[in-house]
């Protein structure tokens, strides 16, 4: 097939003389330096063969990300362009009822920055034709070829057929709009069966870290090995493991924020974000002080109890995240219902748009209302209707109300029919609101599995952490006649030095994992990402009660024996 004999660099739009230049030579040449300088320093310095392995595992990690550099750019370049399809079609659509040429429509698209990655794939499009003088179907077929989407590649093939046939523009694009937007479906519930089969994965992955992590705190009984460098290697292998998860989540899930660009304007919504974020930084600072002076030196708080109660004011910061944007989804839910009702206005009554927003303004459109009302106060002043719309996107803080509105606008002043750019976009918006339901929907179950795996691992991490303990005074305490080399041999007794700097390892470890898994959720769901500081805190209270517990439940069954230490040692042979 044709498209097979097409090279990554062209689908990825990288040229190999740039690749050489800026990424893989730049690339081999760090990570030669790097390879030299780790070797001089363990030459030099006794550095644990663990730790050397790392350092030289970094130079091999960039030499990969410089080998798949385009495979990682054309990807990212396919989703980015599947995500903005629905926009892409919805704009084709409402733009094809006016008056301008092909040419002219495909040269607007082309400059239209929310499109992304599909706006620079039809700038080829506008070159071919108006600079090779081919025809717009060939540029399109030739485009097809090249474009790391599919969904988009097929797209491009059907409709050059259709300007092929002499079908009239309109109304094929009319019908396309199920084909493409069913296309898009497809795509986004693949995104989120790919996070359910990533549910189970990211399962394996925190197990795996939960085994590794309590063999880390036992081991050093066992083997006598260093339990401050053990210690800090289970720290670096969590926040491997985590980062990983963080960036496959980011990369793989469709971009669908739910934000929209505050467009230089003071926000409220924002405003009250900055507030919460101040007031939780306070709030923890005096939590802090309240703890170290009042609390503490009263009473015996465990460790990270204490910690989640400083960590505690975050959660005022997402609370409020959270609201503002259940606020926001609830006025995307609205919105479809009043661009069908002003763009039917429109074409019925032919009046201008200010004196149907003026009609109705007087409508009832839930949280959408006082949004409506302000536009149209602002229109009616006539001083700058771009900037109007931009006070309006910014005042519903919504995405998806941001780029469909700048769509509706847009096409109304180059002459689109009204009626058919509010049936578009009604109907296309209301589609990507319910795909919107299902991601949330799959997030839910997403955050239970990790409130689930958060309280397991903090549970097995502090259970170890007490047999550890347990052990060590259990010997260390021991009343035998015998040369201290004879338990050497069979336990390491860790000093108390090395248990304290285990608690503080574990108490990274309860930071480390409640912040990456809290971001995770967010990165999941497209929203803002300080709303993560809700599920950071949670997840801080789920980690230390599961430490409570393990350690209380772990304490009591190792204390049950405690008492027959040298039944123990004689039936392990330290007693001859």
């Amino acid at each position: 097939m044709a498209d097979e004999k097409i090279s990554i660099f062209t689908k990825a739009d990288l040229n190999m003389e740039t690749y050489l230049k800026k990424v893989l030579l730049p690339y081999m040449g760090i990570s030669a330096v790097l390879f030299i300088v780790v070797g001089l320093m363990a030459r030099l310095f006794p550095i644990p063969a663990g730790l050397r392995v790392l350092m030289f595992l970094i130079p091999i990690i960039l030499l990969i990300y410089a080998a798949v550099y385009p495979y990682i750019v054309a990807d990212s370049k396919k989703i980015s362009i599947n995500s903005k399809m629905p926009y892409f079609i919805t704009y084709f659509a409402v733009l094809s009822t006016s008056e301008m040429g092909r040419s002219d429509l495909i040269k607007i698209l082309a400059q239209d920055p929310k499109l992304g990655a599909i706006a620079s794939e039809l700038k080829k499009v506008h070159t071919i034709v108006n600079r090779l003088h081919l025809s717009m179907p060939e540029a399109f077929r030739f485009l097809a070829r090249r474009t790391p989407s599919q969904m988009f590649a097929d797209f491009l093939d059907r409709l050059a057929y259709s300007l092929d046939s002499g079908v009239d523009l309109k109304e094929y694009l009319f019908q396309e709009q199920q084909t493409v937007m069913d296309d898009y479906q497809t795509f986004y519930e693949g995104a989120l069966y790919d996070l359910d089969i990533f549910k189970e994965i990211y399962e394996s992955i925190i197990i795996s870290v939960v085994f590794i992590a309590s063999f880390v705190i036992i081991g050093p009984i066992i083997t006598g090995m260093d339990i401050g460098r053990m210690g800090l290697y289970a720290v670096a292998m969590t926040l491997a493991a985590e980062l990983g998860i963080l960036l496959v989540v980011k990369f793989r899930m469709p971009e669908d924020p739910i934000w929209a660009d505050s467009r230089g304007i003071r926000d409220p919504r924002r405003e009250r974000i900055k507030r919460a974020a101040i007031y939780s930084v306070m709030g923890m600072i005096i939590t802090a002080l309240v703890y170290m002076l009042i609390i503490r030196p009263r009473f015996a708080i465990p460790t990270p109890f204490a910690l989640a109660l400083i960590l505690t004011p975050f959660y005022y910061l997402g609370r409020v995240v959270d609201k503002e944007e259940k606020s926001i989804f609830r006025k995307d839910e609205n919105f479809p219902a009043f661009i069908r009702s002003l763009s039917s206005s429109l074409a019925a009554s032919g009046a201008s748009l200010v004196l149907v927003l003026k009609y109705l303004s007087a409508h009832d459109f839930g949280s959408l209302t006082d949004d409506i009302k302000a536009l149209y106060r602002r229109l009616a002043i006539r001083v700058d209707r771009d900037r109007a719309w931009d006070f309006f996107i910014a005042g519903t803080g919504s995405w998806l109300i941001g780029i469909f509105s700048e769509i509706f606008r847009e096409s109304l002043r180059m002459g689109a029919e009204p009626d058919y750019v509010g049936l578009i976009i009604s109907r296309n918006f209301e589609r990507l609101v319910r795909l919107r339901r299902k991601r949330q929907q799959s997030i839910a179950s997403f955050i239970g599995i990790i409130y689930g795996l958060t309280g397991a691992f903090a549970f097995s991490l502090a259970a170890s952490f007490q047999v550890a303990v347990s052990i060590s005074q259990m010997f260390s305490q021991m009343n035998l006649n015998l040369a201290n080399n004879y338990i050497g041999d069979l336990i390491h007794i860790i000093p108390p030095s090395g248990m304290a700097f285990l608690t503080y390892i574990m108490l990274a470890l309860m930071v480390l994992h409640s912040l990456l898994a809290a971001m995770v959720i967010k990165l999941a769901d497209g929203g803002h990402i300080l709303g993560s500081a809700r599920y950071f805190v949670i997840l801080a209270w789920i980690f230390a009660v599961g430490m409570y517990l393990g350690q209380s439940l772990m304490a009591k069954m190792m204390s049950m024996g405690a008492g027959n230490a040298e039944i123990v040692a004689y039936l392990l042979g330290v007693i001859p």
